[in-house]
Protein backbone atom coordinates (compact mmCIF):
# COMPACT_ATOMS: atom_id res chain seq x y z
CA UNK A 1 0.00 0.00 0.00
CA UNK A 2 0.87 3.49 -0.48
CA UNK A 3 2.53 5.19 2.44
CA UNK A 4 1.32 9.08 2.84
CA UNK A 5 2.81 11.06 4.88
CA UNK A 6 0.48 14.20 5.12
CA UNK A 7 1.63 15.84 7.92
CA UNK A 8 5.18 16.62 5.68
CA UNK A 9 4.68 19.08 4.28
CA UNK A 10 22.72 18.33 -31.49
CA UNK A 11 21.56 15.45 -30.16
CA UNK A 12 21.42 13.84 -26.19
CA UNK A 13 24.14 14.06 -24.04
CA UNK A 14 27.11 13.62 -25.99
CA UNK A 15 30.21 11.83 -25.04
CA UNK A 16 33.51 11.25 -26.25
CA UNK A 17 32.43 7.84 -26.47
CA UNK A 18 28.95 7.38 -27.30
CA UNK A 19 26.63 5.61 -24.40
CA UNK A 20 27.07 2.40 -24.31
CA UNK A 21 30.28 1.80 -26.84
CA UNK A 22 32.79 3.15 -24.40
CA UNK A 23 36.47 1.59 -24.23
CA UNK A 24 36.58 -1.89 -22.40
CA UNK A 25 38.00 -1.42 -18.48
CA UNK A 26 41.73 -0.33 -18.41
CA UNK A 27 41.86 1.09 -21.61
CA UNK A 28 40.78 5.13 -20.47
CA UNK A 29 41.73 6.62 -17.10
CA UNK A 30 40.11 10.09 -18.36
CA UNK A 31 36.52 10.73 -20.07
CA UNK A 32 34.80 13.81 -21.06
CA UNK A 33 31.14 14.16 -21.88
CA UNK A 34 29.28 17.79 -22.91
CA UNK A 35 25.45 18.26 -21.97
CA UNK A 36 22.73 18.63 -25.50
CA UNK A 37 21.76 21.69 -26.15
CA UNK A 38 18.14 20.76 -24.96
CA UNK A 39 17.02 20.99 -21.46
CA UNK A 40 17.47 17.24 -20.18
CA UNK A 41 14.16 16.00 -18.60
CA UNK A 42 15.28 14.79 -14.83
CA UNK A 43 12.77 12.26 -13.49
CA UNK A 44 13.19 11.33 -9.35
CA UNK A 45 11.92 8.23 -8.56
CA UNK A 46 10.71 7.84 -4.43
CA UNK A 47 10.45 3.78 -3.39
CA UNK A 48 11.23 1.42 -1.33
CA UNK A 49 11.74 -2.23 -0.99
CA UNK A 50 9.04 -2.06 2.05
CA UNK A 51 6.61 -1.01 0.12
CA UNK A 52 4.29 -3.14 -1.62
CA UNK A 53 2.93 -0.56 -4.35
CA UNK A 54 6.26 0.08 -5.28
CA UNK A 55 7.24 -2.56 -7.73
CA UNK A 56 5.34 -1.61 -10.57
CA UNK A 57 6.79 2.13 -9.97
CA UNK A 58 10.28 0.51 -10.58
CA UNK A 59 9.81 -1.77 -13.04
CA UNK A 60 8.27 1.73 -15.21
CA UNK A 61 11.37 3.09 -14.56
CA UNK A 62 13.50 0.52 -16.50
CA UNK A 63 11.28 -0.09 -18.95
CA UNK A 64 10.08 3.73 -19.90
CA UNK A 65 13.26 6.28 -18.67
CA UNK A 66 16.23 4.19 -18.61
CA UNK A 67 16.13 2.75 -22.42
CA UNK A 68 19.41 3.68 -24.10
CA UNK A 69 16.99 5.33 -26.51
CA UNK A 70 16.18 7.83 -23.76
CA UNK A 71 19.05 7.74 -21.73
CA UNK A 72 20.77 11.19 -23.62
CA UNK A 73 17.11 12.93 -22.92
CA UNK A 74 16.77 11.28 -19.40
CA UNK A 75 17.98 11.26 -15.89
CA UNK A 76 16.03 8.89 -14.46
CA UNK A 77 17.16 8.63 -10.59
CA UNK A 78 15.66 6.17 -8.14
CA UNK A 79 16.11 7.24 -4.56
CA UNK A 80 15.44 4.69 -2.09
CA UNK A 81 13.59 6.29 1.15
CA UNK A 82 14.01 4.83 4.59
CA UNK A 83 10.60 5.28 6.14
CA UNK A 84 9.83 2.09 5.43
CA UNK A 85 12.33 0.30 7.13
CA UNK A 86 10.34 -0.20 10.44
CA UNK A 87 8.18 -2.67 9.23
CA UNK A 88 10.84 -5.13 9.40
CA UNK A 89 12.69 -5.25 6.49
CA UNK A 90 15.38 -2.95 6.19
CA UNK A 91 15.82 -1.72 2.26
CA UNK A 92 19.79 -1.76 1.69
CA UNK A 93 19.75 0.96 -0.78
CA UNK A 94 17.94 3.48 1.44
CA UNK A 95 19.23 6.27 3.03
CA UNK A 96 18.24 9.45 5.57
CA UNK A 97 19.52 11.65 2.62
CA UNK A 98 17.35 10.72 -0.08
CA UNK A 99 14.33 10.61 2.59
CA UNK A 100 15.20 14.30 3.87
CA UNK A 101 15.36 15.19 -0.29
CA UNK A 102 11.84 14.51 -1.05
CA UNK A 103 10.42 16.07 2.36
CA UNK A 104 12.48 19.23 0.15
CA UNK A 105 10.16 19.17 -2.54
CA UNK A 106 7.30 19.29 -0.56
CA UNK A 107 8.84 22.55 1.39
CA UNK A 108 9.65 23.66 -2.09
CA UNK A 109 5.91 23.08 -3.39
CA UNK A 110 7.34 20.98 -6.04
CA UNK A 111 4.76 17.79 -4.30
CA UNK A 112 1.49 18.10 -2.34
CA UNK A 113 2.38 14.97 0.06
CA UNK A 114 5.07 12.70 0.62
CA UNK A 115 3.96 9.13 -0.39
CA UNK A 116 6.00 5.96 -2.07
CA UNK A 117 6.05 5.18 -5.64
CA UNK A 118 6.30 9.17 -5.70
CA UNK A 119 7.58 10.68 -9.61
CA UNK A 120 9.04 14.21 -9.32
CA UNK A 121 9.61 15.29 -13.12
CA UNK A 122 12.25 17.91 -13.08
CA UNK A 123 10.71 19.25 -9.73
CA UNK A 124 7.16 18.92 -10.78
CA UNK A 125 5.32 15.65 -8.95
CA UNK A 126 3.83 13.15 -11.85
CA UNK A 127 0.79 11.43 -10.23
CA UNK A 128 -0.71 9.62 -13.69
CA UNK A 129 3.06 8.33 -14.84
CA UNK A 130 2.05 5.05 -16.27
CA UNK A 131 -0.43 6.93 -18.40
CA UNK A 132 0.67 6.70 -22.22
CA UNK A 133 1.68 9.39 -23.76
CA UNK A 134 3.42 11.14 -20.30
CA UNK A 135 6.88 10.77 -21.34
CA UNK A 136 6.96 11.22 -25.23
CA UNK A 137 4.59 14.45 -23.87
CA UNK A 138 7.13 15.65 -21.35
CA UNK A 139 10.45 15.27 -23.96
CA UNK A 140 8.46 17.05 -26.73
CA UNK A 141 8.72 20.34 -24.46
CA UNK A 142 11.75 19.69 -23.64
CA UNK A 143 13.03 19.15 -26.96
CA UNK A 144 11.67 22.84 -27.83
CA UNK A 145 13.50 24.41 -24.61
CA UNK A 146 17.27 25.42 -25.08
CA UNK A 147 18.82 24.77 -22.25
CA UNK A 148 20.14 28.41 -20.50
CA UNK A 149 23.22 26.16 -18.79
CA UNK A 150 25.84 23.74 -20.81
CA UNK A 151 27.53 21.09 -18.92
CA UNK A 152 31.33 19.76 -19.61
CA UNK A 153 31.95 16.80 -17.20
CA UNK A 154 35.35 14.94 -16.65
CA UNK A 155 36.14 12.16 -14.63
CA UNK A 156 39.38 11.03 -13.46
CA UNK A 157 40.37 7.98 -12.35
CA UNK A 158 42.74 8.91 -9.24
CA UNK A 159 43.13 4.78 -7.96
CA UNK A 160 40.97 1.55 -9.32
CA UNK A 161 38.31 2.63 -6.41
CA UNK A 162 38.65 6.88 -6.11
CA UNK A 163 37.06 9.02 -8.91
CA UNK A 164 37.21 12.90 -8.94
CA UNK A 165 34.48 14.61 -11.26
CA UNK A 166 35.01 18.10 -12.85
CA UNK A 167 31.88 20.13 -13.58
CA UNK A 168 32.24 23.19 -15.83
CA UNK A 169 29.14 25.03 -16.47
CA UNK A 170 28.64 27.80 -19.27
CA UNK A 171 25.90 30.13 -18.81
CA UNK A 172 23.83 31.18 -21.73
CA UNK A 173 20.94 33.28 -20.34
CA UNK A 174 21.74 36.16 -18.51
CA UNK A 175 18.07 35.18 -16.80
CA UNK A 176 20.02 33.17 -14.55
CA UNK A 177 22.70 34.28 -12.31
CA UNK A 178 23.47 31.74 -10.15
CA UNK A 179 22.60 28.36 -9.05
CA UNK A 180 23.47 25.11 -7.16
CA UNK A 181 24.84 21.82 -9.02
CA UNK A 182 24.62 18.16 -7.96
CA UNK A 183 26.55 15.22 -8.38
CA UNK A 184 24.62 11.50 -8.57
CA UNK A 185 26.50 8.29 -8.69
CA UNK A 186 23.50 5.38 -9.36
CA UNK A 187 23.99 1.52 -10.10
CA UNK A 188 22.19 -0.50 -12.40
CA UNK A 189 21.14 -4.09 -12.64
CA UNK A 190 20.23 -4.55 -9.00
CA UNK A 191 18.24 -7.67 -7.19
CA UNK A 192 17.32 -8.19 -3.80
CA UNK A 193 15.27 -11.05 -2.31
CA UNK A 194 13.21 -9.71 -0.04
CA UNK A 195 12.64 -11.49 2.92
CA UNK A 196 10.50 -9.50 5.32
CA UNK A 197 8.11 -6.85 4.95
CA UNK A 198 5.06 -6.20 2.56
CA UNK A 199 6.96 -7.69 -0.47
CA UNK A 200 8.36 -10.90 1.28
CA UNK A 201 9.43 -13.45 -1.06
CA UNK A 202 9.51 -11.42 -3.61
CA UNK A 203 12.66 -11.16 -6.03
CA UNK A 204 13.02 -7.00 -7.25
CA UNK A 205 14.96 -5.86 -9.53
CA UNK A 206 16.03 -2.09 -10.01
CA UNK A 207 17.89 0.21 -11.80
CA UNK A 208 19.33 3.71 -11.53
CA UNK A 209 19.35 3.40 -7.93
CA UNK A 210 21.21 6.51 -6.33
CA UNK A 211 24.06 5.11 -4.45
CA UNK A 212 25.68 8.46 -3.78
CA UNK A 213 24.24 11.86 -3.77
CA UNK A 214 26.71 14.55 -3.28
CA UNK A 215 25.89 17.86 -1.13
CA UNK A 216 25.02 21.14 -3.67
CA UNK A 217 27.66 22.93 -4.39
CA UNK A 218 27.27 27.04 -5.90
CA UNK A 219 27.48 27.29 -9.25
CA UNK A 220 27.74 31.31 -11.47
CA UNK A 221 28.63 32.89 -14.29
CA UNK A 222 31.27 34.12 -12.18
CA UNK A 223 32.31 30.86 -10.34
CA UNK A 224 31.61 27.86 -12.97
CA UNK A 225 33.55 24.62 -11.85
CA UNK A 226 33.28 22.66 -8.92
CA UNK A 227 35.39 19.44 -8.22
CA UNK A 228 33.94 15.86 -6.83
CA UNK A 229 35.98 13.29 -5.33
CA UNK A 230 34.65 10.10 -4.04
CA UNK A 231 35.82 6.86 -3.30
CA UNK A 232 33.89 3.83 -4.83
CA UNK A 233 32.52 0.90 -1.77
CA UNK A 234 33.64 -2.55 -2.48
CA UNK A 235 30.29 -3.73 -3.23
CA UNK A 236 29.25 -1.74 -6.13
CA UNK A 237 29.48 -3.27 -9.20
CA UNK A 238 31.68 -0.50 -10.97
CA UNK A 239 30.74 -1.76 -14.82
CA UNK A 240 27.04 -0.68 -13.93
CA UNK A 241 27.74 2.53 -11.86
CA UNK A 242 26.50 5.56 -14.07
CA UNK A 243 26.69 8.92 -12.93
CA UNK A 244 24.35 11.93 -13.34
CA UNK A 245 24.45 15.87 -12.48
CA UNK A 246 21.62 18.20 -11.99
CA UNK A 247 22.16 22.05 -12.27
CA UNK A 248 19.06 23.98 -10.73
CA UNK A 249 18.64 27.71 -9.89
CA UNK A 250 18.55 29.38 -6.45
CA UNK A 251 15.30 31.47 -7.07
CA UNK A 252 13.18 29.24 -8.65
CA UNK A 253 13.87 26.06 -8.28
CA UNK A 254 14.11 24.91 -11.97
CA UNK A 255 16.22 22.59 -13.19
CA UNK A 256 18.05 24.64 -15.70
CA UNK A 257 20.25 21.12 -17.18
CA UNK A 258 21.06 17.85 -16.77
CA UNK A 259 23.56 15.15 -17.97
CA UNK A 260 23.11 11.33 -17.93
CA UNK A 261 26.03 9.02 -18.59
CA UNK A 262 24.99 5.61 -17.81
CA UNK A 263 28.11 2.62 -17.23
CA UNK A 264 30.67 5.88 -17.14
CA UNK A 265 32.85 4.24 -14.79
CA UNK A 266 33.33 1.17 -17.14
CA UNK A 267 34.29 3.86 -20.10
CA UNK A 268 36.88 5.22 -17.80
CA UNK A 269 38.81 2.41 -15.81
Amino acid sequence: MANYLNFMRGTGAVALFSLGTGPALGQQGTCNWTSPAERVLVAELYTSEGCSSCPPADRWLSSQLSTPERAKNILALSFHVDYWNYIGWGDPYSKKQFTERQYAHRRAGNVSQIYTPQYVFSNREVRRWGQAGVVPQRLAAMQEDKAPVDLNVSLERKKANQVEIKIKTEWLDERYSSGRVFLALYEDNLSQQVKAGENRGELLKHDRVVRHLSEAKKVSPTSKVQMFSHTLPADWNQSNVGLGVIVENDESNTVLQALNVPRALSQCS
